[in-house]
């Protein structure tokens, strides 16, 4: 007899899995599981746009499901780009979704596409597929934004005469006085420094708020991985002796390498460094603060330089300062608002002083090269560079 149960308890149980009787045992219950999908959309103009993160469950659960979702800032920052969130999300019995909103702060200024995190922990009643979730917010203005603090010089001088200045108040570049240096410098690629940006003939140059602004981006364009401006005054404007006057404000980060500065008009036969070159400035992107001046001459068969700089209180690049070369007859000197930099004498120069011809202007934000060096994870882009003015006084 009890061989004759268990030959019962055999095919009852070979008949449930067949599915040919209703079976008495209890059902199984899988734990559902939680994904996240990411949001990518436009910023937006005027207040805040909502990104929407779907919370997923794979299947339905007779339970209450939660999990906590909380903002990880990326390039985009909380606060300044996006309200921070971090809550416990609920998904009710018998759901199998829910949204959870990231307020993200929209303007009208020109930036880098930016990004953030929504992350997921602490599961209840659920375990977690997919914990992250990246948000891309994609920049959609054309307006750049631009601070008016800083430092204005005068427009007079006594005994000086203004012979030349560009207010950069037009929409575009005055071509009767500037040309654009296009390239990436070859044959003598990188312009000498093996910088890594390709200067274009005006995509990156805007005019707006009475500014000429230098835009450097990080984009590919001929094999180079980034984009800037670099501008000159060759053969169409060239001083000897005066006051130059130029308002700027700079850009900043590793990488980045600002600079107004000037040739020695014989620069096409003689070369450099022979023609000499004045540096009004130069600015290290990561040393923000720390202005650099420099006159580059030949000396024998080879190149020397006599560099000096000076420590400001604070970052060049918060506001507008105005940078000045003071330049006479076997004297060069540097200021930044009216402080000294650097001075410069015709007895510190034990080579050929061609510091007494004529130079032309050049302008230009480079990315990259031997003396700044690479950009980094730390390095923002879009960089600005922003000129108020270029007055030339005699």
């Amino acid at each position: 007899m009890k061989h004759f149960w268990i030959y019962i308890f055999i095919l009852l149980m070979v008949s449930c899995k067949k599915g040919t009787i209703d079976c008495c045992l209890p059902p199984v219950v899988s734990t559902p599981s939680i994904s996240i999908e990411g949001v990518s959309l436009s910023e937006g103009n005027n207040g805040t746009s909502e990104f929407a993160f779907i919370i997923k469950l794979n299947n339905a659960s007779s339970q209450t499901v939660s999990v906590k979702a909380t903002t990880v800032e990326g390039t985009a920052k909380a606060t300044a780009d996006f309200a921070a969130v971090d809550k416990t999300i609920t998904i009710s019995p018998g759901e199998t979704s829910v949204k959870v909103i990231v307020n993200v702060v929209a303007d009208e200024f020109k930036e880098a596409d930016e990004d953030f995190q929504l992350m997921l922990s602490e599961p209840s009643n659920a375990t977690l597929a997919t914990a992250v979730a990246g948000a891309f917010i994609m920049n959609d203005d054309t307006k750049i934004q631009v601070v008016e603090t800083g430092y204005t010089s005068p427009t007079s001088y006594t005994g000086m005469s203004l012979v030349w200045a560009d207010e950069f108040n037009g929409t575009a570049l005055n071509t009767a006085d500037w040309n654009y240096d296009i390239g990436d410098g070859c044959p003598n690629c990188g312009w000498g420094n093996n910088e890594l940006q390709y200067y274009t003939a005006g995509d990156n140059l805007y005019f707006q708020n009475g500014k000429m602004i230098i835009e450097a981006r990080k984009e590919n364009k001929n094999g180079k991985s980034y984009t800037s401006t670099r501008l000159n005054t060759m053969n169409k404007k060239s001083f000897k002796f005066g006051r130059v006057d130029v308002r700027a404000k700079i850009p900043y980060g590793q990488g980045i390498w600002p600079a107004i500065w000037m040739l020695g008009d014989n620069f096409t036969t003689a070369g450099w460094p022979a023609c000499g070159e004045i540096d009004i400035l130069e600015v290290l992107g990561q040393q923000p603060s720390k202005i650099y001046s420099t006159i580059h001459f030949k000396s024998g068969n080879t190149s020397a330089r006599i560099e000096k700089s000076l420590v400001m209180p604070s970052s060049l690049a918060d506001e507008f300062h105005v940078y000045s070369l003071l330049w006479e007859k076997d004297k060069i000197v540097t200021m930044v608002d009216d402080k000294v930099i650097a001075e410069f004498n015709a007895a510190m120069v034990s080579a050929t002083y061609p510091f007494n011809e004529k130079f032309f202007v050049i302008i230009n934000t480079a990315v990259g090269g031997n003396w700044p060096g690479s950009p980094n994870n730390t390095t923002y882009f879009p960089q600005f560079m922003m000129l108020d003015y270029i007055r030339v006084f005699q």
